[in-house]
């Protein structure tokens, strides 16, 4: 056997290693924050877009959607995090950032209303990593049924009404829905 069939040898015994590490890393993840509590989320956010043309041609507004359960010391809360953020600052356009006021799934056609209120809790560090810089965070609380009833849909939309009572239309750009069922389904 030659050097250079070993060297192959061993590397690609290495690369087999280093794909099952990546495949064993969790998809849920379960932290304790410096404040005491219990954080569980999935390793990514899902990532919605709607185009916002009335700025520019090209600009993109993104919603970063993802599950959140914390424990308090076995007070358990379930809520969906959401960060939204733009390709564009609106202040340098002369654009308003509307105020949402209610989140409502279209789950296969069917709405679902969720109110949302500031994300305000106490965690040192958002659930979430997102690629754009996010200008508002929201938490909408949800039940673990509400959570695995997206995660089976077939069709999930997103509009988020704001304070002028318009709807916002975000459809689906990253992720998937289904892999929700890895959060439910977490201990």
């Amino acid at each position: 056997m030659t050097a250079h069939t070993s060297f192959r040898i061993v590397a690609g015994f290495a690369m087999l290693a280093f794909l099952a590490a990546c495949a064993a890393e969790p998809p849920v993840l379960s932290r304790l924050d410096s404040s005491g509590l219990t954080i569980v989320t999935l390793d990514d956010a899902l990532v919605l877009s709607r185009p916002a043309h009335g700025i520019a041609a090209v600009v993109q507004d993104y919603a970063y959607v993802g599950p959140v359960r914390v424990n308090r010391m076995g007070d358990i809360d379930n809520y969906l995090w959401i960060g939204l953020a733009s390709t564009v600052d609106r202040a340098f356009a002369n654009a308003d950032r509307a105020h949402a006021i209610a989140f409502v799934l279209l789950i296969d056609g069917q709405p679902m209303l969720l109110e949302l209120e500031e994300w305000g809790t106490t965690l040192d560090r958002s659930p979430y990593a997102t690629v754009a810089p996010v200008y508002a965070t929201y938490a909408a609380r949800a039940s673990l049924d509400q959570i695995d009833r997206i995660a089976a849909a077939t069709t999930v939309e997103a509009l988020f009404v704001t304070e002028s009572g318009m709807a916002e239309r975000y459809r689906a750009w990253q992720g998937n829905w289904g892999t929700w069922t890895l959060f439910v389904n977490a201990d």
